[in-house]
């Protein structure tokens, strides 16, 4: 069971130049979660945070340099509970801390048109994570697992587009990426105790990317092919009825291509489709369990299909309705870091040949918008799974005893709205 609220308030600022912009934001979630291991998971969780941003040419020429640097703050504290249970009732306690992460994020980023055709741009930001934890359950022969660790790192980006022809806009990017496990992959930990795992450390890559977007006529496109290189990566080793354990691996190989297409039919009618490949291998993985050693260089990452198609039609708006569809298909997925187990894609119900594609899914969703004196609301109704499917939506990878398989819902219904206010001078 979940429950979450969230507000944010931004603030807009423009002159002649360019624009400053802030943002504050708060969110509380509660989540009760009973896991297949006779564990009963709590979390009461409060975020806030905020973020400052400006954006300026520091010249009147629309080819000046134009600079943009701002700062992100945000914090998250959890309090978590786990309980055995018995019969599904909660019974004994097993843990209970405090989490708190606080980050901090400097960045700033440049963008130079040398010529009117050329647009050159470069960044970098520095991120601060530290994770503090509070051990408030003392029943593990009184030991205090409380301790902090802080994880930092400094990633930049590089890039070039052509914009001489609105038909075909091609361009290039080298980036680096910096990402910290989660507090829950940290706080479990195979020895079942209180604080976090110390051994799992903070993944890093480094992303090459070339591509072309453009226009013709009513019909948009863009191709991308993209290259990925991973250390230390956070890698899903072991799952046990719900809980999941993670380690680093050593080095991935991320490969791909991504495709996608609109066309306008109509003014009131738009195509669109995507179709993504995706070759990610392990470049350096090795196990070791005592005397044996698993060997996994080569083998396929589990849970990404190596094929996600998707299409989609886009009805309206007309009078304020909107009718969207879309139909997802994917091509088979290793459950495993031994690749010996894959699920056949999502529709299919019968065994298939490894990268066979299943039937697909396909979503609908009515909306309307109706707008009055700066207000604006958004109510809508969605069907998920429109044609009843059964099908495996998502996988553990590396699960206990071979339980890799999550079913999907049947065809299930959802209604929400939006609501909003702007003030325009």
């Amino acid at each position: 069971d979940v429950s979450q609220g969230q507000l944010a308030v931004t603030f807009n600022h423009h002159n002649q130049r360019g624009e400053i912009n802030a943002a504050v934001f708060g969110l509380l979630r509660t989540l009760n979660n009973p896991l297949a291991t006779a564990t009963f998971v709590g979390i009461d969780r409060q975020v806030y945070g905020a973020r400052l941003t400006a954006d300026q040419r520091l010249g009147a020429s629309e080819r000046s340099l134009r600079v943009t640097f701002g700062l992100d703050l945000q914090r998250m504290r959890d309090d978590r509970t786990n309980y055995n249970t018995v019969a599904g009732v909660k019974d004994t306690l097993t843990l209970d801390q405090r989490e708190t992460v606080t980050e901090v994020g400097p960045f700033a980023q440049l963008h130079w048109s040398p010529s009117p055709a050329v647009v050159v741009s470069a960044g970098g930001r520095y991120d601060a994570v530290t994770f503090d934890v509070e051990d408030h359950f003392l029943g593990d022969n009184g030991v205090n697992n409380s301790g902090s660790r802080t994880m930092s790192a400094f990633s930049g980006n590089v890039g070039a587009v052509l914009v001489k022809d609105i038909r075909f806009s091609p361009y290039l990017n080298l980036s680096t990426s910096f990402e910290t496990p989660t507090t829950t992959e940290l706080a479990n930990q195979p020895n079942s105790t209180g604080g976090f795992n110390n051994q799992l450390d903070p993944q890093r890559a480094v992303n090459y990317e070339v591509g072309a977007r453009g226009t013709v006529r009513s019909i948009s496109y863009s191709a991308a092919g993209f290259l990925g290189r991973v250390e230390d990566a956070l890698i899903q080793y072991s799952e046990v009825g719900g809980r999941a354990y993670y380690t680093n691996a050593g080095r991935l190989k991320n490969d791909g291509l991504e495709l996608g297409l609109t066309a306008r039919v109509v003014s009131a009618l738009r195509l669109f489709g995507s179709y993504t490949y995706a070759n990610y291998r392990y470049e350096s993985y090795r196990i070791v369990n005592g005397a044996t050693v698993s060997n996994y260089d080569g083998n396929r990452l589990p849970g990404v299909p190596k094929a996600f198609l998707r299409l989609g039609v886009r009805a309206g708006p007309v009078q304020g309705f909107a009718l969207d569809l879309d139909h997802t298909i994917t091509s088979s997925i290793f459950t495993n870091d031994a690749n010996t187990v894959y699920l056949n894609g999502w529709g299919q119900s019968s065994p298939g040949v490894l990268n066979g594609f299943g039937n697909g899914v396909t979503n609908a969703r009515l909306s309307w918008e109706g707008r009055a004196r700066g207000a604006w609301v958004r109510p809508f109704l969605g069907v998920n799974n429109l044609w009843d499917r059964h099908y495996i939506s998502s996988l553990n990878p590396n699960g206990a005893a071979s339980r890799y398989f999550e079913p999907a819902p049947e065809r299930n219904w959802y209604l929400g709205g939006e609501i909003g206010w702007a003030r325009r001078p």
